[in-house]
């Protein structure tokens, strides 16, 4: 699936969420947004301020269920690389979490962008997710603790990321480029 450029080609690929009362439509929602969950010992974690809360998945738009679950998979066979190929899921796991790459802020969420009064964020449309918001912050200079094979992996299956953002937002990771 090509990787759209700006909210023309957004709309035509995933659809309008909005609803006629500007608000989300739950047809739309009802019909798109699914549940991906993580390899089977991987615990995710939604990041709050008042600490992690357990979540069962990432909720996303069902075009992504696909790249999203591989990214995923890419992401825990990279950590079981590092902790070795004859260790257990507890050991990837807490390898995983030692790195913070268990934390998310965010996926699915309706709303308009922080910096835009009009503009619907990419998480409006289920193609945005949020990783370890608190140690890598939208702000400049550049603030981030994801390593670069992190990125890579969501790269190379058509994701892009905020790194290069003009208020850089290293947390944020999106199915889509020029919006």
């Amino acid at each position: 699936m090509r990787t759209p450029n700006g909210y023309e080609e957004i709309k035509a690929m995933f659809g309008d969420p909005t609803g006629p009362d500007g608000t989300v439509n739950p047809v739309w929602e009802a019909k798109n947004i699914k549940r991906v969950v993580p390899p089977a010992g991987w615990q995710l974690y939604y990041q709050d301020k008042s600490g992690p809360i357990k979540v069962s998945g990432l909720w996303v738009h069902r075009l992504l269920e696909p790249s999203l679950a591989k990214v995923l998979r890419e992401v825990w066979s990279y950590a079981r690389s590092q902790v070795g190929t004859t260790t257990t899921d507890k050991e990837i796991s807490e390898w995983l979490r030692q790195h913070r790459l268990d934390l998310h802020g965010g996926a699915f969420d309706y709303r308009k962008k922080r910096i835009s009064t009009t503009d619907l964020s990419l998480h409006s449309f289920g193609i945005a997710l949020d990783w370890d918001p608190v140690n890598n912050p939208q702000k400049k200079p550049l603030t981030r603790t994801l390593p670069d094979w992190w990125y890579d992996i969501w790269q190379a299956n058509g994701w892009r990321d905020g790194r290069s953002f003009g208020t850089p937002d290293p947390m944020h990771v999106q199915y889509a480029t020029g919006a």
